[in-house]
């Protein structure tokens, strides 16, 4: 994981291996009303719509501490998914109260598992103090990465054991192959 910060823009990479499929990482990261189920700060998530046919314009409220400072941040982004490997986000700044922003997710499968690459940029429209203020953001951004990345990653495997379960049960209650001999003219 790397967080590093350049007058008070804020960047995050980083590469996670999860335990579960990437269809279903990728269903999680991209179910935009429940992503507040990911990240614990999230309070508020919704579509606002979709500006173009392949974007979808997603609204989050995140309300989020640094010691005893809170802020409630508005969040508009407008996402792009490019198959299911690729997702691409863009901060709407007249509709946030956040500068700039922009995030890259990298989903590739690994058998049953799922490989991550995360790459975050962060300008806050706020004042976050020099020194002091951006160890506390970077050490911030780090922790509430490893719990979403763990949020995804129980999320996902729940979900697939979900899918399994209802496909299951759906083989063992299809109809049988039906033949005249079966119907009663009667």
């Amino acid at each position: 994981m790397a967080i590093s910060d350049k007058e008070n823009v804020y960047q995050l990479a980083l590469e996670v291996i999860l335990n579960a499929p990437s269809d279903d990482v990728h269903y999680v990261i991209t179910d935009y009303v429940h992503i507040y189920r990911i990240d614990p700060s999230i309070v508020e998530s919704d579509i606002m719509g979709k500006p173009d046919a392949s974007v979808t314009r997603v609204r989050t409220l995140i309300n989020d501490c640094v010691l005893s400072f809170c802020r409630q941040i508005l969040r508009v982004e407008d996402v792009r998914e490019v198959g299911n490997d690729d997702i691409y986000s863009v901060i709407v700044p007249q509709l946030s109260n956040v500068r700039s922003g922009t995030e890259h997710w990298q989903i590739r499968p690994i058998g049953d598992k799922t490989r991550i690459n995360y790459n975050l940029t962060f300008a806050p429209g706020f004042f976050v103090p020099p020194l002091v203020g951006n160890y506390i953001v970077e050490k911030k951004l780090q922790e509430e990465a490893l719990i979403c990345f763990n949020n995804i990653e129980r999320i996902a495997r729940i979900h697939d054991k979900m899918l399994k379960a209802h496909t299951s049960t759906l083989k063992e209650n299809s109809p049988k192959h039906i033949t005249p001999e079966h119907i009663n003219a009667g």
